[in-house]
């Protein structure tokens, strides 16, 4: 297997890939199979007469609605149009909190941004990005290691 520092010259070793086969399916990848089989079901198509419209095999749709492989956005488009959906029907069902690293946006979120976007300077905009690393590193989670 190859080594995990392929960082070339970065100095950080890289961290390996979440694959589907070593860790599970991703959460999202299995809503969005499970969508496009309920979507090709109501259709009538088998995952093979989908395969044959989209010149690939039965057995890549099959992966795709299993969550093994994940949809590419082009490829999402050319489902949801063959299918006769809209490309959101896939992502229907999904709560934001279910995806890691996004929560809801609460009133003080929106404010924030609403403030951050209205200043002029782009010096005074890093500096503001670089105070609130700061404070998030040294104050957020716990999971959150301090620059020392």
């Amino acid at each position: 297997m190859a080594d995990s520092d392929s960082g070339a010259g970065l100095g950080r070793p890289r961290r390996r890939r979440h694959t589907a086969k070593e860790h599970g399916p991703d959460p999202i990848d299995l809503h969005v199979g499970g969508q496009l089989r309920i979507a090709r079901e109501l259709t009538g198509l088998t995952q093979t007469e989908v395969g044959r419209a989209l010149g690939m095999s039965f057995q890549v749709i099959q992966k795709y609605e299993q969550g093994e492989i994940r949809v590419s956005a082009s490829r999402l488009f050319q489902l949801a149009k063959l299918l006769r959906k809209s490309p959101d029907y896939f992502f229907e069902g999904l709560v934001a909190t279910d995806v890691p690293g996004i929560g809801v946006l609460e009133r003080s979120d929106i404010d924030l941004i609403r403030a951050f976007r209205s200043i002029q300077s782009d010096e005074l905009k890093e500096l503001l990005v670089r105070l609130a690393r700061d404070i998030a590193e040294r104050h957020g989670n716990a999971s959150a290691e301090p620059n020392k």
